[in-house]
């Protein structure tokens, strides 16, 4: 054993510091557990020191935080962050994209079923929303059905979102930016299945915009699998 072996107790407190640190980016701590999908009398016991998450929370603490699990072992201004790129603090506080106005968003960290058009024809996409501190990282795939003959790779998609006021602007894009698309939506006053309404650009025809709805699974991963075992047809249905 060494000699500078830490204590449970230190190990609890240095993650508690960590975690508080990371929490104050965000105005609600409320909301902040729904996005992380935590209960709150948990989380302050992560706060105060009296416990450290399970490995499976601890993970989504750190994706959604964009950290690591050094966060347990070391204080924050000790891990290594990639490098910022300059423009980073400036287009965040010109977009006015940056965690409070994310923390203000009813754009939860979960996953989305999108259907760009109602149509006969209409394309479905499962799409998975991570908040970072400057914006929310997109991804997703284009569902089997709308692709029938792509591999996996080719239906994947990536892209970022921002905020402004109650509306959400996202931009993503097929690999080596195919089929690229513009969303501008906002949230749905109806009081349906569907939480978020808007239009899509598709880069092919910008000429011509398309009705768009997402629907919020969760952040449960097991949605995102039973979405994907139901029809487009049945999901369309539903809305």
């Amino acid at each position: 054993m060494t000699d500078d072996t830490r204590s449970p107790e230190m190990l609890r407190a240095m993650f508690s510091e960590n975690l508080r640190r990371l929490a104050q980016q965000h105005r609600s701590v409320s909301a902040l557990c729904r996005k992380l999908g935590v209960n709150r009398t948990q989380f302050n016991r992560y706060l105060s020191g009296e416990s450290v998450p399970r490995p499976d929370v601890l993970d989504r603490i750190c994706r959604f935080f964009d950290v690591d699990a050094r966060i347990l072992l070391q204080p924050l201004d000790e891990i290594e962050k990639s490098e910022n790129h300059p423009a980073t603090k400036t287009l965040t506080e010109f977009l006015g994209s940056g965690a409070e106005a994310i923390g203000k968003s009813a754009f939860s960290l979960g996953f989305y079923a999108v259907f760009e058009s109602l149509s006969d024809t209409h394309r479905m996409t499962l799409l998975h929303a991570r908040p970072l501190a400057q914006c929310t990282l997109i991804r997703g795939y284009v569902s089997r059905t709308a692709m029938p003959d792509a591999t996996p790779q080719d239906r994947e998609i990536q892209g970022l979102a921002a905020c402004s006021g109650d509306t959400v602007y996202m931009l993503t894009s097929q690999r080596g930016g195919h089929n690229s698309r513009v969303y501008l939506i906002s949230p749905d006053q109806n009081g349906t299945a569907v939480h978020w309404r808007g239009s899509v650009v598709n880069s092919a025809d910008t000429s011509n915009p398309e009705p768009v709805v997402l629907k919020y699974l969760g952040h449960d991963s097991a949605a995102i699998f039973a979405a994907a075992r139901l029809s487009t047809n049945n999901l369309a249905q539903q809305f």
